[in-house]
């Protein structure tokens, strides 16, 4: 936090460069569990049940496919502090791939988590 104090504007740019990533995983699960799982149904959403965690899904699936998709999207990151060996090649496409990974990840885990928990 010392070095960061002396270059704030830097080490805050650099800090949200990483968060991009993280939100374009967010996204994709998201846009699959509403589009994909609750076939873009509002009614799907059981507003009693939000007061209530064990009627909840448990979350499992969705941060299993986030932190599960970095294991690709480390490579594929160039920042100022460290370019992986993808992003040499291709440029800092860790964003895209953070997407698709957690997209094609979601998909199976969530499948799974509705599988055998039984929770919407």
């Amino acid at each position: 936090s010392i070095k960061a104090a002396t270059s704030f504007f830097e080490s805050l740019e650099n800090f949200i460069g990483i968060i991009a990533y993280w939100s374009s995983s967010y996204v994709a699960i998201v846009l699959l569990e509403h589009v994909y799982f609750r076939s873009s149904d509002p009614a799907t959403y059981i507003r009693e049940y939000f007061d209530q965690p064990r009627l909840l899904p448990t979350g499992v699936a969705a941060i299993a496919a986030g932190v599960g998709s970095f294991g690709l999207v480390i490579p594929c990151m160039s920042q100022i502090w460290y370019t992986g060996p993808i992003a040499v090649h291709t440029g800092d496409i860790g964003f895209e791939v953070a997407f698709v990974v957690t997209a094609l990840l979601y998909i199976p885990f969530r499948t799974l988590e509705i599988k055998w928990l039984g929770r919407r």
